[in-house]
């Protein structure tokens, strides 16, 4: 019985913009899981309605997503939970729905364990606003920015106007992947960068735009951490966006990032204590900014669930560290495990 394999269920899909980008990253877990320690269970959450269904390996690999019978999760009308037990959940779900501590509270609720940010620290992570709080009470620098959670042009533009010089990032505080993203150069761009915006969440931020290298550090762990390398990202167009992030692909990378073993060292300081500042658990990507006039270093933001293809940074750092991409799946459902026994509650009394 030592050596019985466990069950890992990997959810993906979801009902977020970033629905695509889960299918890319799940196809590389699932492709880099050890199947001699695991026994995967494939479900997928549907963008239309949610239910979740059940994916033998021929559905996944022709992308059949929809012939399966669909389960919604809610006790009262599912009687089919047993379909889709498992020891441990791996949620491979980016964005609004997935990466933002609704999944994890769920998975807390039913006592389930599973890999990554518990539910409190992945709401703290993806929203913009509140991380950015947090980095501050930490001590580290961050972004001058704005927010606002009415989409009133007037006051706005008033607000850039007495506050920053343009350029500006206009960012949904609540969304990742560089959805709803816009770089604004000049006051007649505003408008539609607000709109685009408020599409994807009801708050907003505004951020001023740095001449900056873009850094990004992987980190893991829970109680103790392991921290990457920097890499640096070199984008193509004007900011690494959605398209260059899984469409164009003409961005280069420097692993590691060029730079003097001291900063390199700060960096990695910096991208542990960011982790720590949000209470974090699993694994995370944090990106950070060094701003090419000052060598000031800036906390951006962290993901929880970062991207998870064979070309994204986060398996690629922990590949300059000797971690295949199989043993860093190995590695992250370990500290899933780790965590639950550690941070169950405890229901005897």
């Amino acid at each position: 019985m030592a050596n019985k394999k466990k069950k890992v269920a990997i959810l993906f899909g979801g009902q977020s913009a970033e629905h695509d980008v889960s299918l890319k990253s799940t196809e590389a877990l699932y492709n880099n899981l050890d199947k001699s320690k695991f026994t995967p269970l494939l479900i997928y959450i549907a963008r239309e309605d949610g239910r979740w269904r059940v994916m033998d390996e021929t559905g996944f690999v022709q992308k059949d997503f929809h012939s399966k019978t669909g389960y919604s999760f809610l006790p009262w009308i599912n009687q089919n939970f047993d379909k889709i037990d498992a020891d441990i959940y791996f949620p491979m779900l980016h964005g609004p729905n997935g990466e933002d501590g609704k999944i994890q509270a769920l998975l807390e609720l039913g006592g389930k364990p599973y890999v990554g940010a518990n539910s409190a620290a992945s709401v703290l992570a993806m929203d913009k606003i509140v991380s950015k709080i947090m980095f501050q009470q930490a001590g580290l620098n961050i972004v001058d920015y704005l927010f606002f959670e009415t989409n009133d042009f007037t006051t706005i533009k008033e607000a850039i106007a007495q506050r920053f010089s343009y350029p500006v990032f206009i960012k949904p505080s609540v969304m990742g992947s560089s959805v709803g993203i816009s770089k604004v150069k000049e006051e007649a761009q505003l408008k539609t960068a607000l709109d685009l915006a408020f599409r994807y969440d009801h708050k907003i931020l505004i951020e001023k735009a740095l001449d900056a290298r873009e850094i990004e550090i992987s980190v893991m762990g829970n109680d103790e951490i392991m921290i990457s390398p920097p890499g640096e990202l070199i984008p193509h167009k004007e900011f690494y966006d959605y398209d260059e992030k899984y469409i164009d692909g003409k961005t280069t990378f420097h692993m590691p990032a060029r730079v003097e073993p001291d900063l390199a060292e700060k960096l990695r300081q910096t991208a542990g204590k960011a982790y720590k500042a949000l209470f974090l658990n699993g694994m995370s990507r944090v990106d950070l900014f060094i701003e090419k006039n000052t060598g000031k270093t800036y906390v951006n933001e962290i993901n929880t669930i970062p991207g998870f293809t064979e070309i994204s940074i986060f398996p690629k750092l922990w590949g300059l560290q000797g971690i295949s991409f199989t043993e860093l799946v190995t590695r992250l459902i370990d500290y899933g495990f780790d965590y639950h026994l550690k941070h169950k509650i405890a229901t005897d009394r």
